[in-house]
């Protein structure tokens, strides 16, 4: 896989990923994903404004019962979740 991006240098870079980084940033994501249900604090009490990417947990928790603000309930939820979804570059 290849991506574009613009760094820090005027200049745009290319890169290429080998298939064991991106193993690797797939399971980087869904720890990332489980630290962040897990320590967020907008899950405790749903505040006035709530991002897309958050909302979406919420309308997840939502669709299947899960009380989002009890730590255990959302946490177990999710963590089935990211175990259960296989990862496509292994």
């Amino acid at each position: 896989m290849q991506v574009s991006f613009d760094g820090r240098m005027p200049a745009q870079r290319q890169v290429t990923f080998t298939q064991n980084q991106l193993y690797q940033l797939f399971e980087a994501m869904k720890s990332i994903a489980l630290t962040h249900i897990q320590y967020s604090s907008v899950y405790d009490r749903k505040p006035s404004y709530v991002s897309e990417d958050d909302q979406s947990i919420y309308d997840l928790c939502e669709a299947h019962g899960v009380d989002i603000a009890y730590s255990k309930d959302r946490i177990a939820f999710f963590k089935a979740v990211l175990d259960g979804m296989e990862n496509p570059y292994a």
